[in-house]
């Protein structure tokens, strides 16, 4: 019988030793991979810290210096992108979540003369989403240079509004769908209004929803080059305009292109990493339902 035993207790020994093993080799494969493509990035970073003359030549073996740093950030013309990038990052997603709330609220919990109108409706707004911006790019040229809203800076801001508020209203609509109709309607039998029932009940009831529908949007703006490219000056182009036009207006300097790059990659990257768990929670949530 002590034989037996002592047998089984090398058996699951052995057992959890493999385990461990085989635990310890996926996760160096998985680093390995996760190096091989986050190394190009990796390089363009470590390239902003070197002098023009060391990123002329591959190295990873270099003196690090804020020269190219400085000369960056004491750049005008790139602060001036910058700027116009968060400023259309910051109100666009705010505007997409102070239309798209309520919008969501409406039809999910709105009661319409017809039956299904509230699904269609959602349908028409997600369909939207297909439209591609080199389909409307001609006539939005022409209201841009009409109106003259090209020079505007906040001339953008009407476009990352309507293109990105289709995605916003897709992302709500799950989140704001799990919300039980009992409780919205005991808040309505209660006299609660429908600002007071979004603020106090929708809004804390969704909110990783909410904020994994802002953190797309915002991600989505930072990122867009389209619009920006073909419908604004140089005074009111975003940073990816600016990383698209560096070689004709700068030169071919590697060092301060890579430190460029860097600040236009480092945010988005940053921000993605705090919120990746409300992320990926809002994601997935409702994708399993009993």
């Amino acid at each position: 019988m002590k034989k037996v035993v002592i047998q089984r207790d090398a058996r699951s020994k052995k057992a959890a030793a493999k385990k461990e093993v085989r635990r310890w080799i996926i996760g160096i494969l998985v680093l390995i991979f996760a190096l091989f493509y986050f190394f190009p990035i990796l390089y363009m970073i470590l390239s902003g810290f070197k002098t023009e003359a060391e990123a002329a030549v591959p190295s990873l073996l270099f003196h690090p210096t804020l020269v190219t740093w400085k000369k960056v950030l004491s750049d005008a013309s790139m602060i001036n992108y910058l700027t116009n990038t968060v400023y259309h990052v910051v109100f666009g997603t705010l505007l997409c979540l102070v239309i798209g709330i309520p919008a969501t609220y409406a039809l999910v919990f709105a009661k319409f003369k017809k039956e299904g109108h509230g699904e269609s409706y959602y349908n028409w707004f997600v369909t939207t989403i297909l439209l591609p911006p080199v389909a409307v790019l001609i006539p939005l040229y022409i209201i841009f240079q009409q109106l003259n809203l090209n020079h505007v800076r906040g001339g953008l801001l009407f476009l990352y509004v309507g293109f990105h508020l289709p995605i916003c209203i897709w992302l709500l609509h799950s989140f704001f769908k799990d919300v039980p109709e009992e409780v919205v309607e005991a808040a309505k039998i209660d006299g609660c209004s429908s600002a007071a029932l979004i603020w106090r009940i929708i809004i804390p009831l969704t909110k990783t929803g909410i904020m994994t529908a802002g953190l797309l949007v915002a991600v989505f703006i930072w990122n867009e080059f389209f619009l920006g490219y073909n419908l604004t000056t140089n005074a009111t182009a975003t940073l990816p305009v600016y990383m698209a036009r560096f070689g004709q207006q700068q030169g071919q300097f590697i060092a301060q292109l890579s430190a460029s790059a860097s600040i236009s990659c480092i945010p988005p990257l940053i921000f993605g990493w705090i919120s990746q768990k409300s992320l990926i929670k809002g994601l997935t949530a409702g994708a399993v339902k009993g």
